[in-house]
């Protein structure tokens, strides 16, 4: 069990609260659940309610999602520090992925939007700083898909135009 003072600690250096202050995640630390895990065992399902925020203390965490036709697609793999859930945190929408275990004793904290909805209410600033977060994150995806799709980019907008008409 992590004690407070290790839970801001480790919250300071995760992206998504680096830019908070230590009084507001003095605020936050004691509202994050601790959840160990096994191999393989399941964070949440694509589908599942949102509204949550992980952060990964250690190990690393599959987010996968399943297709129409029953195949799954990893869609990346993390380690600690990262966080994932942020899609459906602040609408509660349900989970677009699923998140798995991939090593023993994988430890993560478990942050539900309320706690930080009324902190950002008393400290309206807050938005700001988690708006920036999520900007990062955004541009961090951005720039995979670039990756992903600069190999023959001619190539690929030629088959995408000949599909989307």
């Amino acid at each position: 069990m992590l004690s407070l003072i290790e839970r801001i600690i480790f919250l300071k250096e995760a992206p998504f609260f680096r830019e908070m202050t230590i009084n507001q995640l003095k605020v936050l630390a004691p509202a994050c659940e601790e959840q160990r895990l096994r191999a393989d065992e399941v964070i949440f399902y694509q589908g599942d309610p949102g509204g949550v925020l992980v952060v990964i203390v250690n190990g690393q965490v599959g987010i996968e999602q399943t297709r129409r036709r029953g195949s799954s697609v990893r869609l990346t793999t993390l380690g600690a520090h990262a966080y994932f859930g942020e899609i459906t945190f602040f609408d509660n929408s349900p989970h677009t992925a699923s998140a798995i275990a991939l090593q023993e004793n994988t430890l993560v904290l478990r942050l539900r939007r309320e706690p930080l909805m009324a902190l950002m209410r008393r400290h309206p600033d807050l938005a700001l700083v988690i708006i920036n977060a999520l900007s990062s994150r955004l541009r961090e995806t951005s720039e995979k898909i670039a990756d992903l799709t600069r190999s023959r980019p001619r190539e690929l907008h030629k088959l995408y135009d000949q599909f989307s008409q």
